[in-house]
């Protein structure tokens, strides 16, 4: 039976919560890290499977040449044995593939298009990602469907023909899709369970790389299309640029990495690489500056603070106020020893003090004020049960040695959250860094070793030179 409750709706174990519930959010990467990355992976999945489109899924190598002998000509140093064009023909396709393609675009468009719209809360969260949802999955199945139909039932006849760039593009693109939808639903399970209400819970910055994201995505596909365009019809070089080739001309030139292999050459080309570079690389700024803030509220947010609570809480533990108590903690044994299981208040220890992390010196200030009233307390106590001895004893000077103490408890709390940022923004840059080049040196040695029988060692050659926009050809 369906009950209302005062802040949502609770069926069997499911909380609906309102759309305006203020109450506390878990679940963090369900609510906030899928959102970002559907956002980022959805249009990059809508521009790979226009290049799936466009271009013909198998090509015929030209007479008497074959990958492992052209290949072979280049590692010898002779290109002028190799045939233009990745060494061949393409040609097209059934028509069935095609228009099962055209749907998948136009499944996967629309729903990113829903996603959009639910990330500027144009349409409602529970009726925008289902539909999402939904017609990724289907763009999904689609492009399996006919990538598995080509293979079984008109495979290229090998070794004389082979797949281009435009299959391999749907696999991507397939992959991407399925990645995203499975973390939506993700996301729309923690919401059935009541982790956090019925829409993204993002910030603007958020929001913000959301829609650089999108407009990024949207330059690229439109510089690839115009490119591919141009040097076709004004180029000098006799082949003609396919969509591919422009979008990774467009790709290398907006990341700055210009490996030199591919180049506009008519005038009308060069021409528009001035403004479209410019124009790219100055949304790329906007986009790296955007993922800064957000790694910098993250790690505050979540890392930063879980770490000096538990520094708070060690801290307190160790905490005693006279010899006497030292004494009888030092006779406990370790399992005997009191735990402290969250930050108290010292002043009433029945309620958790609660100190916010957002400004250090607020801080100190928090936290100065709270044992400068126990101090206080303790002072009243001391003269409220000994009158007697009020003008001999000097309780004041001990009294600010307990809160000099406590004070620079928490400042070496708060020396060791500074050092502790600054290892972390480190190691987790160097992370990053680490993981994309060994396991980008691996993918590539993986699909390029059987064709330019690429090393391992000349993956992590190729991934570095492209990561640091070096760009050596």
């Amino acid at each position: 039976m369906l009950q209302r409750a005062p802040t949502g709706s609770q069926w069997w174990k499911l909380h609906l919560r309102d759309w305006d519930e203020e109450e506390d959010q878990d679940w963090w990467f369900a609510s906030t890290g899928i959102p970002l990355l559907a956002a980022t992976l959805g249009p990059l999945a809508n521009v790979t499977s226009i290049a799936a489109l466009v271009t013909y899924w198998r090509m015929c190598l030209s007479t008497g040449v074959t990958i492992e002998t052209a290949h072979q000509c280049a590692w010898n140093g002779d290109p002028t044995q190799l045939v233009p064009d990745l060494m061949g023909q393409a040609f097209r396709d059934p028509r069935w593939c095609y228009w099962l393609n055209v749907t998948s675009l136009i499944a996967g468009f629309v729903g990113n298009f829903f996603l959009l719209c639910n990330f500027t809360k144009r349409i409602p969260y529970i009726i925008a990602l289902p539909v999402t949802i939904i017609l990724w999955y289907v763009a999904t199945g689609i492009l399996i469907g006919i990538t598995v139909s080509m293979e079984v039932y008109v495979p290229p006849v090998r070794p004389q023909q082979i797949y281009t760039q435009g299959f391999w593009y749907a696999v991507i693109a397939a992959c991407m899709y399925m990645l995203c939808s499975m973390g939506l639903m993700v996301n729309m399970l923690g919401y059935f369970l009541g982790h956090y209400p019925q829409h993204f819970t993002l910030t603007e910055s958020q929001r913000t790389l959301i829609l650089q994201t999108m407009l990024f995505f949207v330059w690229l596909a439109g510089g690839a299309g115009v490119f591919s365009k141009v040097e076709t019809l004004y180029g000098t070089d006799d082949q003609p640029w396919s969509y591919v080739n422009g979008l990774y001309f467009s790709d290398v030139t907006i990341l700055t990495v210009g490996f030199g292999d591919m180049y506009p050459t008519s005038n009308i080309g060069r021409g528009l690489v001035f403004p479209y570079s410019v124009g790219g690389i100055i949304m790329l700024g906007l986009m790296v500056s955007s993922i800064t803030k957000f790694a910098t509220e993250l790690g505050s947010e979540k890392v930063i603070r879980r770490h000096v609570e538990n520094s708070r809480t060690k801290t307190l533990e160790r905490t005693v106020t006279t010899e006497l108590e030292m004494e009888q903690r030092k006779a406990l044994k370790p399992d005997e020893r009191p735990v402290i299981s969250a930050p108290f208040n010292p002043v009433d220890q029945s309620r958790p003090m609660t100190i916010s992390i957002a400004d250090d010196k607020e801080l100190i200030k928090g936290v100065n004020r709270s044992f400068t009233g126990l101090a206080t307390l303790r002072r009243v106590t001391s003269i409220a049960s000994k009158p007697s001895q009020r003008r001999s004893r000097q309780p004041k000077l001990l009294l600010l040695r307990e809160e000099k103490d406590r004070f620079d408890a928490m400042r070496h709390i708060q020396h060791n959250t500074a050092k502790f940022k600054r290892w972390y923004a480190l190691c987790a840059s160097v992370t990053a860094f680490g993981l994309l080049w060994c396991v980008g040196a691996l993918v590539f040695w993986l699909c390029e070793r059987s064709t330019q029988g690429m090393t391992y060692f000349q993956g992590l050659y190729f991934c570095y030179v492209s990561l640091l926009t070096i760009g050596t050809y």
